[in-house]
């Protein structure tokens, strides 16, 4: 089995000039590195790259920033769920028919939530 190259891992592709394969070397743009990296993820990259903006470059010239992205957005998301189930089983309806009491339990757990979460993953140097 052929063991993949540094460029390989990278996903850097090559080109053939006379039997020669050259790597294709360019930075990556933000855009290309940057899709799909969800709410929390695309929150992350816009403050690394007002608040540190040679940790920003880094990471993109490195081809780091979309990982790092997904994983600040992947933390967010289950920091989030956990707040929530917690503030929920604390604070349970008075009337358990009611759904717009539900909701607005809901609707406070997830506003509260999301501030932590904002406050202490989004808004910090990963």
């Amino acid at each position: 089995m052929k063991e993949e190259t540094i460029f390989e891992k990278m996903g850097i592709e090559y080109q053939e000039v006379a039997g020669i394969f050259y790597p294709i070397l360019s930075v990556p743009s933000e855009d290309n590195q940057c899709h799909n990296v969800g709410k929390y993820g695309r929150m992350w990259i816009e403050h690394i790259k007002l608040t540190y903006p040679q940790r920003y470059r880094s990471l993109l010239r490195f081809g780091e920033l979309k990982e790092r992205a997904e994983m600040v957005n992947e933390t967010a998301y289950e920091l989030l769920e956990d707040i929530e189930v917690r503030w929920l089983s604390k604070h349970r309806p008075k009337n358990s028919n009611s759904f717009i009491e539900q909701l607005h339990l809901r609707n406070q757990a997830r506003m509260m939530a999301e501030e932590v979460v904002l406050h202490d993953v989004v808004r910090q140097f990963h």
